[in-house]
């Protein structure tokens, strides 16, 4: 068996053990080691392959983070975690792995992460006692965990990061002995985690160092949300991710005035039962925003305007399938924003080709831009015309790298907009789906002589005939199709 080496993690390449300030010229290997702590994997497996002592250097911080998946695991591993030191262990889809021999080996532990595996309350605890100076801890869809095993995650006084998924017990209780025993906790995320039955009125006001709160398809209670927040002064990251049914009022999700006022990340995707006066109301106490996701909520024209002028830092925003947003607050929202590098304006005909008209859009530094299912059958009634205008408003769009068109209510048709697509000269990834008939020829010729950057293509729903493929593998062999 053979394991995986992790070493992406920075904060574990770094060997905790005091060094003097000065290291004598002697203790080269001392030296190397703290050179190559800073390298990537790659360059890793290079230094193995100089010299003797380039190899102890080196591999000492290839085995500072290991990973085993699906069902890899091996006891033979142990004697090189004794020889190498052990910072972080991965577990993927491992349950034949033995917790208690590494409860026993592993006591140095700095990261843990455990995903479907056979952990009980009591194995994790045996692993968190050899290690009590774990500070990144993950554990998903560990079907064995019970709500007790937040009681004992509590006992790790350096615990900073947190994520849960799949457990579905949890109380009062031992939630908010979890978040009064870390101090420093700072990251915490849910997700599929039952949390509809728990007000979290017994916090009080305890102050929470918390940076990143995420409570993903857990449905809060508006209780829960409004306690968690108001004890969170320094949030900078808050999502609320695909809480369908979650019915959250204005005093639930801004329950403190200036409580957002560092908050740059903002994720409420399809959180239909937040209203658009709450979230009027909270992009006016934003203002240091840079990332928004409002997938499928009910964000209007009115909140996308506020959205505009009070947070002017906003540089990736994700409005796909908010239908009670229209082409004339859209078409604004676009002409007077300049930031933007990401946009997602999916839709199933929500926005039409009016979106394209003149004046030019604003943000010319776009980057990404996803908008597929748009009507290309509005304003006029000749989707040729239609085409000619969102060629016409995507050629100006010097630096974009990933587009993505089509859907079942736009019938492509390229040859209406070649000579403008051709000024993309930065486009690395196209995606087309959902169209109504194939390309033409000359359309598939095209796209192998126009964008020599581009490195992917995707076509869905036989956009592309079969045989054409071995036509682009031919043309353009290092270009990724699919």
């Amino acid at each position: 068996m053979t394991s995986t080496i992790r070493t992406d993690s920075p904060a574990w390449t770094v060997d905790s053990t005091p060094k003097p300030d000065n290291p004598s010229p002697l203790r080269i290997e001392e030296v190397l080691y703290e050179i190559v702590s800073y390298l990537d994997r790659p360059t890793l497996h290079s230094c193995v392959q100089v010299s003797k002592i380039w190899y102890r250097a080196s591999i000492r911080v290839l085995w500072a983070a290991v990973q085993w998946k699906s069902s890899s695991w091996e006891a033979s591993f142990i004697p090189e975690f004794k020889r190498y030191g052990h910072y972080a262990v991965e577990l993927q889809d491992n349950f034949n792995a033995d917790l208690d021999l590494i409860a026993k080996t592993c006591n140095s532990l700095r990261e843990l992460r455990l995903t479907w595996t056979s952990a009980t309350d009591i194995t994790l605890q045996k692993v968190l006692q050899a290690s009590p100076k774990i500070s990144n801890l993950y554990l998903f869809s560990c079907r064995y965990l019970t709500q007790d095993s937040l009681g004992i995650i509590g006992q790790l006084q350096s615990l900073r990061r947190l994520e849960i998924k799949n457990l579905t017990q949890a109380n009062e209780q031992t939630i908010v002995a979890l978040l009064q025993a870390c101090p420093l906790l700072d990251h915490l995320a849910l997700e599929d985690v039952r949390l509809d039955r728990i007000m979290l009125d017994s916090l009080g006001a305890t102050p929470l160092n918390l940076r990143t709160l995420s409570l993903t398809r857990s449905s809060p209670t508006g209780n829960l949300t409004r306690n968690l927040l108001r004890s969170s002064p320094q949030l900078l990251e808050f999502s609320l991710a695909r809480n369908l049914h979650t019915v959250l009022t204005r005093e639930d999700v801004l329950p403190l005035r200036d409580m957002y006022k560092h908050l740059f990340n903002l994720n409420l995707e399809s959180c239909k039962a937040i209203t658009s006066d709450a979230l009027l109301a909270l992009f006016y106490t934003c203002p240091q925003l840079e990332r928004v996701n409002v997938s499928g909520t009910m964000m209007d024209d009115a909140a996308l305007d506020i959205l505009a002028i009070n947070c002017p830092k906003i540089f990736s925003i994700n409005i796909s399938w908010c239908s009670q947003i229209s082409d004339q607050g859209l078409s604004r929202f676009l002409r007077s924003y300049y930031g933007l590098r990401y946009l997602n304006i999916t839709s199933a005909s929500f926005f039409s080709a009016s979106i394209f008209e003149e004046p030019a859009w604003a943000c010319t530094g776009l980057e990404t831009l996803i908008m597929t299912g748009m009507d290309m059958t509005r304003p006029h009634f000749s989707p040729q015309a239609n085409h000619a205008l969102m060629f016409h408003q995507l050629g100006r769009l010097s630096k974009l790298q990933d587009l993505a068109l089509g859907g079942p209510y736009m019938d492509l048709q390229l040859s209406a907009g070649m000579a403008q697509l051709e000024g993309l000269v930065s486009l690395h990834s196209i995606r087309i789906t959902q169209l109504q008939t194939a390309l033409a020829e000359d359309e598939i010729r095209w796209f192998v002589t126009a964008w020599p950057t581009l490195r992917r293509a995707k076509f869905d729903n036989e956009s592309l005939p079969r045989p054409w493929y071995r036509y682009f593998r031919r043309q353009r062999p290092h270009l990724v199709l699919g």
